[in-house]
């Protein structure tokens, strides 16, 4: 009965605000790259030479003209306003027909290198599956770059084993995870065992200044969203995605930050926190 209140009040937030979420056959503007593997688009324009590539975690596929024919369910773009002016800020997805995290951090590796001479500071913030693709693509990074990581299941979720996962919930909690969880090739790289994590190489981040932001539920929410989070954190222990044991990955240079939110606010509250007392975004 809780569960079905919650689903209520999803749906009805999605009425209420559905401007604010993400819909098929919109455009997506100022894409600056698009493969199989990623896309890229400006989603601020700032006026100094600061860069931050935000991976959000989400997954989205375009067309040749830049339309959304597909996109994880309930997604909403990652909030600007936390950003200055003097920021530009390009987002990343990744595309559903993403062959998955390495052959995508090989990407995002390429493209940081590339635009490196543009900018005299670039900070990657990847959120979820981002982190741990941000955290092995660094190693391919040839450039002076801040590493944030978010709720980054370094060791996996058992949430992305689709199968084993599904065989735990109730018929109502099946319908919660079918608005929470894709089931692609990137999801199934943070399943715990993967192949993409017995092979993954987090070294790379040695190079480079890493904060690793720690998130956890909070006692209370009055978001919908987190509330569902909040109830599934009983098969997690963390932040209703991710275990917290998961997302602790200390190697030099590395920050801890830990912070209480549900993975569906960590990305934003933590872009606050960062905001307030580590860095200059």
């Amino acid at each position: 009965m809780i569960i079905f209140t919650l689903l209520l009040l999803i749906v009805t937030t999605i009425f209420v605000v559905r401007d604010v979420f993400v819909c098929k056959w919109q455009t997506l503007e100022n894409v600056v790259y698009s493969s199989g593997n990623l896309v890229i688009h400006v989603a601020k324009e700032g006026t100094f030479k600061r860069l931050v590539i935000l991976g959000s975690g989400y997954s989205l596929s375009i067309d040749e003209e830049n339309k959304i024919v597909n996109h994880d369910p309930l997604m909403i773009m990652p909030s600007m306003k936390e950003y200055s002016n003097n920021t530009t800020v390009m987002s990343i997805f990744y595309p559903f027909e993403c062959e998955g995290l390495d052959e995508a951090g090989k990407e995002i590796a390429s493209f940081v290198n590339s635009v490196s001479k543009e900018y005299g500071e670039i900070i990657l913030i990847g959120h979820s599956k981002c982190g741990v693709c941000f955290a092995n693509a660094a190693k391919w990074i040839k450039t002076k770059a801040t590493v944030v990581t978010v709720s980054a299941p370094f060791i996996g979720t058992p949430v992305a084993d689709r199968e084993t996962i599904l065989k735990k919930l109730n018929s109502v909690e099946k319908i919660a995870y079918s608005l929470i969880f894709s089931n692609h090739a990137v999801d199934k790289n943070i399943a715990p065992d993967s192949k993409f994590l017995k092979t993954v190489d987090y070294s790379g981040l040695q190079k480079y200044n890493h904060i690793n932001v720690i998130s956890t539920c909070p006692e209370k929410s009055v978001n919908p969203i987190e509330l569902i989070l909040m109830y599934m954190d009983k098969y997690v222990n963390g932040d209703g995605i991710v275990p917290k044991e998961s997302q602790e990955l200390n190697v030099n240079q590395t920050v801890i930050r830990r912070i209480e939110a549900t993975h569906a606010t960590s990305l934003q509250k933590s872009v606050i926190y960062m905001k307030e007392h580590i860095l200059n975004l």
